[in-house]
């Protein structure tokens, strides 16, 4: 997978130029940042679910005990209650902590400064919403799909984010409990099928308990349901398609694919969203096989992670001046490309491909190059 790839030369980037700076010597960083605001004319609303499955044995669990998860909704509310936190002390402290390992150190927490625009726990407005579960790319968290998910609910989406426990870098659960990753570094390929494995049958167990909890019962439209994620987790909803014939749409953001999909296509519409690198090979493999509707489009001066919200984070975290004599590093982490920019793009061809297929609103937007997102290139279509 991509994910893996690229933390191999990122850290060989590191290796030998970064030295850990001592907290006087520190950058200053901004004060805080808002999030690109939602571009839908409805209020969004997030709350966490902690969602058990007791017919899953978690296989990944150092004891004995039953597959839990805890998952991230936004979803089209009514906005009488506080903004939320963009997340907790343990995830923004395991974040700054990954990017130490990369820049060298300098980065302290600071996600507590990153302000969304979602309302805390807010009553869901309305009912028939479609539903997209979200899958995150290896070692990442439920929270870094923030951006995209806060602008598909404010257009009447329900968005379910998932931590896969164990493989996500942190997950805090309710009753204080934190579980870190223990996934290895670089799996093996039976280690990863089984990741993969278990990634889907998250995705499923989610779609199963949220749409009979309280807050979400009868509010969701249950015949417009589909899967995205970033890195693996574009691998995960692709495969959960071929896996659940009820996820009718999915989209891939700079993800692989794995042997089912790339060797046999994915059962339903399916959009990668890649950076500008040259084809994975099993990008290939996937349009070679792939029989439904498909569209490639990469993205001029992205960066893996320009498909999540790290990329708008390198002047808030500090890595931009931290950074400013290992230019291949930064280009690595946030990319050419800014930001607010790749998120306009992602949430533009995102909203496009799902409202194409699952209201049924055509969108030419998918089908050739637009003169108002230049940067971005079609590499393939079928039909």
């Amino acid at each position: 997978m991509r994910s893996t790839r690229l933390l191999a030369v990122l850290l060989t980037l590191a290796a030998g130029t970064a030295t850990a700076l001592p907290a006087a010597a520190a950058p200053a960083r901004t004060q805080h940042l808002d999030l690109p605001a939602p571009t839908g004319r409805l209020a969004v609303g997030v709350t966490d679910l902690h969602l058990t499955d007791p017919s899953r044995p978690d296989p990944w669990s150092p004891v004995p005990a039953a597959r839990e998860l805890m998952v991230r909704a936004w979803y089209p509310a009514i906005a009488v209650t506080p903004r939320a936190r963009y997340a907790d002390d343990t995830v923004s402290g395991t974040l700054a902590g990954h990017l130490n390992g990369v820049i060298g150190g300098g980065v302290s927490p600071f996600l507590d400064r990153v302000r969304p625009h979602a309302r805390q726990d807010a009553p869901v407005f309305g009912a028939g919403w479609p539903v997209l579960l979200y899958s995150q790319g290896r070692g990442g968290m439920r929270v870094l799909s923030t951006s995209l998910a806060e602008d598909l609910a404010s257009h009447g989406y329900v968005v379910l984010s998932v931590d896969h426990t164990y493989d996500a870098a942190a997950v805090r659960f309710p009753d204080g409990r934190v579980v870190r990753g223990n996934r290895p570094e670089i799996p093996t390929g039976e280690q990863r099928a089984e990741e993969l494995r278990v990634r889907v049958a998250d995705l499923r167990t989610t779609l199963d308990q949220a749409r009979a909890t309280p807050r979400f019962r009868g509010r969701l439209d249950l015949t417009k349901i589909g899967a995205l994620g970033h890195s693996m987790g574009g691998a995960t909803a692709a495969e959960t398609m071929r896996a659940d014939p009820r996820f009718r749409a999915g989209l891939n953001l700079d993800g692989g694919f794995w042997d089912g999909a790339a060797n046999h296509g994915v059962p339903g519409p399916f959009l990668l969203l890649s950076t500008a690198a040259p084809d994975y090979p099993t990008f290939t493999a996937w349009k070679a096989n792939h029989r439904a509707w498909g569209r490639h489009f990469a993205l001029t001066g992205a960066s893996h992670y320009s498909a999540t919200d790290l990329s708008l984070f390198p002047d808030i975290s500090g890595a931009r001046a931290l950074l400013h004599d290992r230019p291949a590093v930064f280009t690595a982490l946030f990319g050419d490309l800014p930001g607010p920019r790749a998120t306009q793009i992602n949430r533009t061809y995102t909203r496009a491909f799902f409202h194409q297929h699952l209201h049924g609103i055509p969108s030419p937007l998918l089908n050739a190059p637009s003169p108002d997102y230049p940067e971005q290139t079609l590499r393939w279509s079928h039909p």
